[in-house]
């Protein structure tokens, strides 16, 4: 094979353990294997209604269209309409957002890769806030960029840092701060206090500033999510400087149970929508007409319906009930931190160095009646190596009764892999 055949840029990727258990969990219950999902934010609620009734109203037209590509208009009125009433309704200050702020993306995935194409040359650095999302990494090597991590922990429920700590992270090649909240893995909801602290360490250094809203609905307690809108300074001309710095990233895939649809949203002043609307021009041509026209449909449908997104809150809100009350009962000596938001939960095995193993010894060699769980271990959520080795994140997408079957299944698996540890001292056959 002829040497350096392959870019360098794909040395930088590689399968999340996210897919890597997602690929083997399917491969067992094609055996016949139940096994409770954990590991994926693939939710197991039906989608909206609506979006069903859009997409089949679209396609009895017999036109499936391209379309511009920054995005329909008439998906980028209504997401817009959206977002201006998120804010409205909770009566809080924020930025109005019209059309000419959003553009249409294949996902939040795709989203955010643009937006580091449109925004990063090779060797510059994003800082992110740890615990994060991991394929943040691979969005970022596509542009030749790199992630950097301010650390954050679970034994303080994951609090921002102090100004000074963030700081010491910025060098001369950092072109962005991001952050994710409602977070995922976490659950961790920033503050107003937070948020705007790391809009004004982004304002004073000149660097853009993106926020990861994906989970802006998924609130699972009292704590409303600070979207990077609603940050006002106090003097007008920081305030003009901070558009020409924000970034808002979002995605119709949880908000509706629609993650297999890839609708997701860049959300900006309007000059720099137009970079990234080019990186899109230029990657996918444009967006598929038919589901965009389906997740207008839901948009429109909650603006008429708004008890759609509180329904959704309390389904999470009871399976997170059960999940704790389930590791409290069979798991009492783990480290789990009450998520404020999204639909996921971290939890550390202080008894463990690495983790690792024991999830695949419980997905591949363990059952209960023929019954198991996939979990993600949780090493890849960050950049240190050293972090993240005795956690897990769970995804509470599946009903209270198997969240709390799944939590038993994980602590009768502990007792059986002690035994498997044990044995692999002995001779074998």
């Amino acid at each position: 094979m002829m040497k350096d055949r392959f870019a360098s840029r794909v040395d930088m990727l590689s399968p999340s353990p996210i897919r890597k258990m997602m690929a083997i969990a399917k491969e067992l219950v094609a055996e016949g294997k139940t096994v409770y999902e954990l590991n994926i934010g693939q939710p197991d609620i039906e989608c909206i209604p609506e979006f069903a009734k859009a997409i089949n109203k679209k396609a009895s037209t017999g036109q499936i269209n391209y379309s511009p590509y920054i995005g329909e208009k008439y998906l980028r009125e209504t997401y817009a309409r959206y977002l201006n009433h998120y804010f409205d309704r909770r009566s809080v200050s924020h930025l109005v957002v019209d059309t000419e702020n959003i553009l249409v993306t294949v996902g939040a995935s795709h989203a955010l890769s643009n937006t580091f194409l449109a925004i990063c040359n090779p060797g510059d650095e994003v800082l992110v806030i740890e615990p994060f999302f991991s394929p943040y990494i691979g969005y970022l090597a596509l542009a030749g960029a790199v992630l950097k991590s301010v650390p954050t922990y679970a034994e303080n429920h994951f609090a921002l840092p102090s100004d000074e700590e963030i700081k010491r992270h910025i060098t001369p090649k950092t072109r962005a701060i991001m952050f994710n909240s409602p977070n995922n893995p976490s659950g961790k909801i920033y503050s107003h206090e937070e948020v705007e602290r790391l809009a004004r360490i982004a304002l004073d250094h000149d660097l853009y500033i993106i926020g990861d809203e994906v989970y802006r609905e998924m609130i699972l307690g009292d704590q409303e999510a600070v979207s990077l809108l609603q940050i006002n300074f106090s003097r007008e001309e920081d305030n003009e400087k901070f558009k020409d710095l924000l970034i808002v990233i979002d995605s119709a895939s949880k908000s509706f149970s629609l993650c297999g649809v890839r609708i997701g949203f860049v959300v900006s002043k309007q000059s720099i929508l137009e970079k990234i609307a080019l990186v899109n021009a230029h990657s996918v041509a444009c967006v598929s007409d038919l589901l965009q026209f389906g997740v207008a449909g839901a948009y429109d449908a909650v603006l008429s319906q708004p008890d759609y997104l509180e329904k959704l809150r309390q389904t999470y809100r009871e399976r997170l009930e059960a999940a704790m009350k389930a590791i409290a009962d069979f798991l009492p000596e783990v480290v789990a931190p009450r998520p404020s938001g999204a639909f996921y939960l971290m939890i550390k095995f202080p008894q463990f160095e690495d983790i690792n193993e024991f999830c695949y010894f419980m997905l591949e060699k363990f059952n209960v009646g023929g019954e198991t769980v996939a979990v993600t271990p949780a090493h890849a959520f960050y950049l240190d190596p050293r972090r993240g080795r005795n956690e897990i994140r769970i995804a509470l997408v599946v009903t209270p009764e198997k969240i709390r079957k799944s939590i038993r299944i994980m602590a009768e698996a502990l007792k059986a892999y002690r035994v498997f540890k044990g044995n692999q001292t002995r001779p074998c056959l």
